[in-house]
């Protein structure tokens, strides 16, 4: 397992004063232990390789102390034989495992699964094709949601609302054309957290004349009016 360091939280990736002392006591590159506000923004912290082992032995011996105020350091393991990449949201990061050449031949031969792994790891933009997505895509969600627009709306800044909802809940966006725009999940606590988001999107509601819940186990039912009432 190699052994890495992300940022789980929605700050700079930055080191303490300590954190910083402590690791200049181990390696021969130094950080300037001045103006610790400015470490993540100025650079310093971000030209690090994040399996630097002197980064992870300053992690794992100050632990919540090796961090700045607001920053969250968390050493995560990379499974031997794959490669990665880090994502990042407003400072706070995951890791995406990228598959091994074994894996790319299995996806490879199998299309549906191909698309899918696509749009989990958010390889490539996959919103676009739709004519060609949808279907393998759409088969794969236990909940989707269908909303329908009024010919007023400006469907460029209604999808990009919707898609800052799937991002920050997990969900994903399956098919937009014309005024109607479909996003689905997997998982249910992803799908309703999206819903409860919904709900509350002011700038959504306005323009909002349908939207669809639905589920493979219950099947189509209208949310509009549940969704239009005042939270």
């Amino acid at each position: 397992m190699k052994q890495i360091v992300i940022n789980e939280s929605y700050s700079p990736f930055a080191l303490s004063e300590e954190g910083a002392k402590f690791y200049n006591n181990l390696s021969p590159v130094k950080l300037p232990t001045k103006a610790p506000r400015a470490w993540g923004v100025n650079g310093i912290i971000y030209c690090f390789d994040r399996d630097d082992p002197n980064l992870i032995k300053t992690i794992i011996s100050l632990k919540e102390k090796a961090a700045a105020p607001h920053c969250k350091l968390k050493i995560e393991e990379v499974p031997d034989g794959y490669s990665y990449r880090i994502e990042d949201y407003d400072g706070y990061e995951r890791v995406v495992l990228l598959p091994r050449e074994d894996e790319i031949r299995k996806l490879c031969a199998d299309p549906d699964a191909l698309i899918e792994y696509l749009r989990r790891s958010e390889c490539c933009d996959l919103e676009e094709a739709t004519e060609i997505l949808v279907p393998p895509v759409r088969k794969a969600m236990d909940y989707t949601m269908e909303l329908t627009f009024s010919p007023e709306a400006n469907m460029e800044e209604m999808l990009s609302y919707i898609r800052e909802i799937c991002h920050e809940r997990g969900c994903g966006i399956l098919k937009h054309e014309g005024n109607t725009i479909i996003y689905g999940a997997e998982s249910f606590e992803q799908y309703t957290a999206a819903y409860i988001s919904l709900c509350y999107a002011v700038e959504i509601k306005p323009y909002l004349v349908g939207a669809i819940w639905y589920d493979k186990k219950e099947g189509a039912e209208s949310c509009l009016e549940n969704i239009l009432k005042e939270v």
